[in-house]
């Protein structure tokens, strides 16, 4: 940018300028010696040689010009300056006369050259970096089109990474699911053809115990007719002996026989053993027309001589001609009673005995008596007084004032008419245990300032129990050290900081997996097993637990006993269906028989779950509560009497406790739940079917669950149970 004179700083130019004076004396002779050549004379001061005028009028009008020059250069305050300079236009020294306004001009003008070669150097520089700054700029430009290059490069070669990299993870990921699907293709094949050899093993399996079946009911039909016959014969002395004469016959054929039922039931049936049931069955027909002969002759003697025995007409006449031998014919029939019929029967029951505890040896299950299974037989047979029972729908259970009435006035419905002896004694102590152990921790309960105590204890309870599951084996594991610590007061929470905490802890884990029945299990029947296998685990550690865990199945789901409680004298209806696990809504009606079905099964189910669970592994003790206990139930259930009004629960709990307990009841005792499936096909079914009431779906569902198994020969394993050593 061009300079421009600051005229303010005049005044103290003027200050400088005696200064400056050497220079210009320097300046003048310079001056002087360039002229000396020229000129000769004197041409200033006092003794110039020029004229006077026109020397003045040089003078004045170099003053003038001069004066116009600094007027114009130092305004505003070349007044003073000018004042100054006028009075003293002439300044001598040192013999030497000169003028201040040309020295005043020769310096601006020095100073103006100065400022204009500033200016130019200062355009150069500007000039000089504006160039420097586009080679810069430039160098820039070409290092941001390197780096830009570089990057898109970068950014280039990225994404065709990724691409390939996707392209690859494509490909693999298609041939894995090629290769998925090749197995899958490969496993169901295989599977097929599993199903198919399967198919046709139990189509074989399936065609010869179908041609066994009416050779087996042809023996045991022969076997019956004879025991008529038996019975109508009028000369029980000549039945004896025709009896006797066949029995050995007839238990043969029947071990016989029974062999061949086992052939069936294992899959091992050949042709030649249905070719043998064949022959049994004729043999057995042979035996009863030769019975048949000799009961008729019987018959026709004792018609013809008139009196009911013919023992009493040929008596006399043997005792006298052979007294002895009279004796041992008249003392045999008496030894032979209508119980000879059925030697093969109780001699197969004898045999089942051995190989059931056999079985239950070798497994550690303990071996069963046939005593349950004499019973049901004798009490089937017992006849019980019929209930009137008003019609029920399909959303609930109406039990009317006539039927409660019935059973108020009719003396034989008694409680022990409808609930087993050992069971209801079982009940009773279970309820007792639990209101003693309540009792402990009463006083935990009354005091306030152990609510946040008991809600800390709830909470470490609650958490683990519901996220028990089958996931695997250290998951269960977990769940149940979590558990474990809480009831052996080792929780981080220190349940023993109060004296009552771990029996308050053991009350409300055992009724927390209790209502996992009536919740979860309920709507998931597979959860049963793991929740069973933490309960059994726990059991084996803490037996009081153990005992609080039966007696809360009990108070919740008294079937679980299993007791059928009929309503008592002046007891409300309200308190007789919360006796039986009924719940009531706020508005105090009671709760749908669907829904109360549907917490039974899921409580019977969990129950049934616990009966069968393994030990964990490494675990030596005797489970707590084992299979015999399922025996035990079945057995009670049906001695006691079928009552009408509880036939759709009692057809529910017996196929939940069938479908869970039955497959290990049939390893454990073969022969033995075999008979009583018979006989709960065959008597129980049918009594409690023909007394009406409200079974409905469910006893028909009962019904085809045991022609099933019957026809398989066998129970599947429940769905979810866990394998062994699974943790």
């Amino acid at each position: 940018m061009p300079h421009f004179v600051d005229f303010r700083d005049n005044k103290k130019n003027m200050n400088d300028t005696a200064a400056e004076f050497p220079c210009l004396k320097a300046s003048i002779l310079r001056k002087a010696s360039n002229i000396s050549g020229a000129v000769d004379q004197v041409t200033i001061g006092p003794d110039s040689v020029l004229n006077n005028t026109n020397t003045t009028w040089r003078d004045n009008i170099e003053n003038e010009q001069n004066g116009t020059n600094v007027k114009e250069l130092y305004s505003p305050n070349i007044q003073n300056v000018q004042t100054s300079t006028t009075s003293t236009a002439k300044i001598s020294t040192s013999g030497i006369t000169f003028s201040v306004r040309k020295i005043f001009l020769e310096n601006e003008i020095q100073r103006r050259e100065e400022v204009r070669k500033a200016i130019v150097r200062r355009w150069q520089q500007m000039e000089e970096s504006e160039r420097a700054l586009q080679v810069e700029l430039e160098i820039l430009k070409s290092t941001m089109a390197l780096k830009r290059a570089r990057e898109e490069a970068e950014e280039m070669a990225k994404r065709e990474a990724e691409e390939a990299r996707v392209v690859q993870l494509t490909e693999i990921r298609r041939k894995h699911e090629q290769q998925l699907s090749a197995q899958r293709i490969q496993e169901r094949q295989e599977r097929l053809r599993r199903e198919a050899i399967e198919h046709i093993k139990l189509q074989k399996k399936k065609e010869l115990t179908d041609k066994v079946a009416p050779f087996h009911a042809g023996f045991l039909s022969n076997c019956q007719n004879i025991g008529t016959l038996s019975k109508s014969c009028k000369d029980r002395n000549a039945a004896g002996i025709a009896l006797l004469m066949y029995a050995t016959e007839l238990n043969e054929l029947n071990l016989q026989m029974e062999a061949i039922n086992q052939k069936a039931r294992m899959g091992e049936l050949t042709a030649a053993g249905v070719c043998a049931a064949e022959r049994i069955a004729q043999q057995s027909t042979e035996i009863l027309n030769n019975f048949r002969s000799e009961i008729e002759r019987s018959n026709e003697l004792c018609e013809k001589v008139g009196i009911q025995s013919l023992g009493q007409l040929q008596q006399p006449y043997e005792a006298l001609n052979n007294p002895q031998e009279s004796q041992e014919k008249i003392t045999q029939p008496e030894e032979i009673s209508e119980s000879t019929i059925f030697l093969p029967e109780i001699e197969l029951k004898s045999q089942e005995n051995q190989s059931a505890t056999v079985t239950a040896a070798q497994e550690g299950i303990p071996a069963l008596n046939e005593t349950p299974v004499v019973e049901l037989a004798s009490n089937l047979n017992s006849t019980a007084p019929q209930l009137a029972v008003k019609e029920i729908n399909d959303n609930g259970r109406d039990v009317t004032a006539e039927v409660v009435a019935n059973v108020e006035s009719n003396s034989a419905y008694d409680v022990l008419q409808f609930v087993d002896k050992e069971s209801l004694k079982l009940f009773v102590q279970s309820q007792e245990f639990l209101e003693h152990h309540m009792a402990i921790y009463a006083d935990l309960l009354r005091q306030s300032s152990s609510k946040e105590f008991r809600f800390e204890c709830q909470k470490a309870i609650n958490i683990p129990v519901n996220a028990i599951s089958g996931v695997s084996g250290e998951h269960l594991r977990d769940k149940y050290e979590r558990l474990q610590q809480l009831l052996s007061g080792k929780f981080p929470g220190n349940v023993t900081s109060h004296p009552q905490g771990i029996a308050y802890c053991k009350d409300v884990l055992a009724k927390k997996i209790v209502s996992q029945g009536e919740t979860l299990i309920s709507s998931k029947p597979e959860m049963a097993f793991p929740v069973a296998a933490v309960a059994v685990a726990l059991w084996n550690e803490h037996p009081d637990f153990g005992e609080l865990l039966m007696a809360h199945f009990h108070k919740t789901c008294p079937y679980t006993v299993p007791i059928f409680l009929p309503q008592q004298k002046g007891q409300s209806n309200e308190d007789y269906y919360r006796s039986l696990g009924y719940k009531y809504g706020e508005d105090g009606t009671v709760e749908k028989q669907d829904k109360y079905l549907k917490r039974m099964s899921g409580l019977i189910r969990l129950y049934a779950s616990i009966i069968v669970t393994r030990q964990r592994r490494g675990v030596t003790k005797t489970h707590p509560h084992g299979l015999q206990n399922a025996w035990r139930w079945l057995a009670a259930i049906l001695n006691i009497e079928p009552r009408p009004d509880m036939s759709d629960v009692c057809a529910t709990l017996l196929r939940d406790m069938l479908d869970v307990a039955g497959s290990a009841l049939w390893n454990a005792y073969p022969k033995q739940f075999m008979k009583l499936l018979m006989l709960l096909v065959n008597q129980y079914y049918p009594r409690v079917r023909n007394m009406g009431g409200v079974g409905g779906g469910p006893m028909a569902r009962l019904e085809e669950f045991l022609k099933n198994s019957l026809s398989r020969g066998s129970i599947p394993a429940p769905e979810g149970q866990l394998a062994p050593n699974f943790w």
